[in-house]
């Protein structure tokens, strides 16, 4: 009796990565090409102003720096250094959601639950918030090479790269921002639109903070990342709602089959 062949086991990773690709490419299919195309206008145009706001903002803040804007940024630094909720080993732990290690399975665990359930627009808004909060990130850094501070542990925390705005902050504004939105949209009571609320404002706000308890950056570039993160955040939410309100139209119109 012949043997049969053997059969290759599948790896779990290429699969799962597969069978999410497959699901997002078969919904999008079925959405009307319009939620498509109000989705990616409202984002170029978007990007567009937000990348001139942030061009100007930055050159800004350049000219601020020498006329008054160092001496209030260590005045406040070191001001927080001793009134800050976080201690120093208290923001190593806070700033963690921000870095990569944190962010990434956040950003790749929201991309394919939002694709599985079958909410592709909800999955590229993900993608393209991830992506356009670094390009935007990129176009301050690429104009102004700020030094870090040294004045908390001798700049220990500070890594030796551009200090603004802070990156940290713009992408944790930006994703968890996006997901607290959905949250919020999606309660169904005033009381957990309240704790939505307050539990963005804390997480985002704590994660903030950690940023001056470790000394990685001035106050300043805070402020700015903060800006800079609701702007985009504002971009994303609406070229989504763009998006679903052509969805809800169409379909109301010709019968789409749901989503």
């Amino acid at each position: 009796m012949p043997k049969s062949p053997l059969r290759q086991p599948k790896t779990v990773v290429p699969h799962g990565v597969s069978a999410i690709a497959h699901r997002f490419w078969q919904e999008s299919r079925n959405l009307p090409p319009l939620a498509w195309s109000h989705w990616w206008k409202t984002l170029v145009i978007g990007l567009g102003i937000s990348a001139l706001m942030v061009y100007f903002m930055t050159r800004l803040t350049m000219s601020w720096e020498t006329q008054w804007l160092q001496a209030w940024d260590e005045k406040w630094l070191l001001i927080m250094k001793d009134r800050n909720p976080l201690s120093f080993n208290k923001g190593v732990t806070w700033q963690s959601p921000g870095n990569l290690v944190g962010m990434l399975p956040t950003f790749f665990t929201f991309t394919a639950l939002t694709t599985w359930f079958k909410k592709p627009i909800v999955a590229a808004t993900v993608v393209v918030t991830y992506l356009g909060q670094f390009a935007l990130v990129w176009i301050s850094w690429g104009i102004w090479s700020r030094d870090r501070p040294d004045l908390i542990a001798n700049g220990l925390a500070a890594p030796s790269l551009h200090s603004f705005p802070s990156g940290h902050v713009v992408v944790i504004v930006t994703i968890y921002g996006l997901l607290f939105y959905l949250w919020f949209r999606r309660s169904r009571n005033l009381i957990e639109k309240a704790i939505t609320l307050i539990f963005a404002t804390l997480w985002i706000g704590l994660i903030s903070l950690s940023r001056l308890a470790l000394g990685a950056h001035w106050p300043s570039d805070v402020i700015a990342g903060l800006l800079m993160g609701s702007l985009w955040l504002v971009v994303v939410i609406t070229a989504l709602e763009r998006a679903q309100q052509a969805v809800s139209y169409v379909r109301n119109q010709y019968q789409y089959p749901p989503e």
